[in-house]
């Protein structure tokens, strides 16, 4: 993925986030989302990809950001029971 792909990617992530943090509609968003996940999806690394396919889109923002992804220390352990 090249370096504009990625900050395309990020952009739109971001607007998404900011138009549910003001409450704001967000279908036209989620679709130009998708569309850009379809078009970048041969690019994108396997764990960026889990991310978007899940809709986890705060970690794939994380990780187009940071590169990686940490996992919320205070969330709680699913799978232990």
């Amino acid at each position: 993925m090249t370096s504009a792909q990625a900050a395309s990617l990020r952009n739109a992530l971001e607007a998404l986030m900011d138009a549910i943090e003001k409450r704001e509609p967000i279908a036209e968003r989620l679709h130009h989302l998708a569309a850009l996940q379809r078009k970048l999806a041969p690019f994108t690394s396997r764990q960026l990809d889990h991310f978007l396919q899940n809709r986890s889109y705060t970690k794939a923002l994380e990780y187009l950001r940071d590169g990686v992804v940490i996992e919320d220390p205070d969330r709680p352990d699913c799978d232990d029971t």
